[in-house]
């Protein structure tokens, strides 16, 4: 009987422990504040709060970026979310967390590459880069950016933002998840 109680507790254990006993095969099986790619941002966010949220859309506006800041969230300060711009669902095409680490660049990378070894777990199929440094193309700091790339084109990214003071952006940590048309529109803009 002990053992039975024993067997039972054990299962209960794993069942319901928030750890992820499984491999994710795509970043369709991740979220980031419970918000995954294919979902509509309508789901969680009210047209009044996605219209105040920060618009960082490119000038084409073949999608819409919005970033929510001011809203509550678990682990991260601020979601950056985007989804085409012309669809009237709002189906999220990517997603990003982002941690504030103002002038604390060290710090932010050390966290950066713990969750790049989480990721390493969480997705052992895809192929990983650590791309170093990588300097922003309008001078206004550098990043560190570490992809990991799917079977179907679709990628995830931590990287942190050493940002210059003359832009007032804090330095910040981001783990990003883009679907594999918007990974390829990107990845066209730079």
């Amino acid at each position: 009987m002990k053992r039975l109680i024993a067997y039972m507790f054990l299962v209960l254990v794993l069942t319901l422990s928030p750890q992820s006993w499984t491999k994710a095969n795509d970043i369709g099986e991740f979220e980031i504040e419970g918000i995954s790619i294919g979902d509509s941002l309508l789901d969680y966010f009210s047209i009044t709060e996605i219209n105040k949220a920060i618009d960082e859309s490119k000038d084409d506006r073949v999608y819409k970026v919005k970033s929510f800041v001011e809203q509550k969230f678990k682990i991260y300060d601020a979601v950056q979310i985007s989804y085409k711009a012309n669809d009237n669902k709002k189906i999220i095409t990517s997603i990003a967390g982002v941690i504030s680490f103002p002038n604390k660049i060290d710090l932010c990378k050390k966290k950066m590459y713990q969750i790049d070894n989480d990721l390493i777990n969480l997705f052992p199929s895809a192929v990983r880069k650590d791309w170093g440094k990588y300097d922003n193309h309008d001078n206004s700091g550098h990043y560190f950016p570490i992809t990991f790339y799917f079977d179907d084109a679709s990628l995830a990214m931590v990287s942190c933002h050493d940002w210059n003071k003359s832009t007032r952006i804090d330095d910040n940590l981001k783990v990003s998840l883009f679907e594999a048309k918007y990974a390829s529109y990107v990845k066209n803009q730079n």
